[in-house]
């Protein structure tokens, strides 16, 4: 069971996690480019563009967004649709500098944010807020926090995508000894070049105990690797049939 952190000891987390992201932000970029891996490229982005109908007068808010891949792709799925509002954070000032560097968009506004602390935005004023790859390298406690703002920065009708390494898949690297430990109760998994990327040993159950909790009713959906995933990844020694992602579709309740 995860034990949540003091408000202190959440900070001092939160800097020690900042600085690591700062410190891999190049070698991240390198690795993933364009469309943030070869999962995400042949598959995970897909699913997720899927469950969006469109952005015109949308005001979008993109947490943990690292590099900053995937808005462009947004942007270029629903070409000639013009979002009201478009936010592009990420708690690494690297990380930011290189989304605005390198996939620079007009009009977006770009924002060093911790997804874990009170959002600096007024009740009710997104449609749309995407979530991918972050709430599971969160504690229990930062997990609740970040619900928690999300839910309520969302307009009525609005919705949250969100994404997490599937539980199945983080367990399957667990039996086989992949993980290391990664500090504050987080595991780290291996990723290319030696990257190290923290996550919770979370099941799927307890994230939807938690959106529940904080006021969404969600709809989940397994997404598998396809041939070209695993042929880019032949260091993926896992069985086939396991899925890589967990992909929540939240509404308020």
């Amino acid at each position: 069971m995860e034990r949540p952190l003091s408000g202190v000891r959440r900070r001092k987390a939160t800097i020690a996690r900042t600085a690591y992201y700062d410190r891999i932000a190049k070698q991240w970029h390198r690795v993933t480019g364009h469309h943030g891996g070869a999962f995400k490229r042949y598959v995970l982005n897909d699913r997720i563009l899927a469950h969006i109908e469109g952005i015109e007068e949308l005001a979008i808010l993109e947490v943990g967004a690292g590099n900053g891949y995937f808005a462009p792709l947004l942007l270029r799925r629903f070409s000639g649709q013009i979002p009201a509002r478009l936010v592009i954070s990420d708690q690494s000032p690297a990380q930011l500098a290189i989304a605005h560097s390198a996939f620079a968009i007009d009009g977006a506004e770009y924002l060093a944010l911790d997804v874990q602390e009170p959002f600096p935005f007024e009740d009710a004023c997104f449609d749309l807020i995407l979530a991918l790859m972050v709430l599971n390298e969160l504690t229990a406690s930062g997990l609740q926090s970040a619900l928690g703002e999300c839910r309520r920065v969302l307009t009525p009708r609005g919705r949250l995508l969100a994404a997490v390494p599937h539980p199945l898949f983080v367990r399957a690297l667990a039996k086989k000894g992949a993980h290391t430990d990664f500090g504050r109760g987080l595991f780290a998994l291996p990723s290319a070049e030696g990257l190290r990327l923290p996550v919770s040993r979370r099941p799927a159950a307890a994230y939807l105990d938690v959106l529940r909790a904080c006021g969404f009713a969600a709809t989940t959906e397994d997404v598998h690797p396809d041939a070209r995933t695993l042929h880019a990844k032949p260091g993926l020694k896992i069985p086939r049939e396991t899925p890589l992602a967990l992909l929540f579709d939240c509404v308020l309740a």
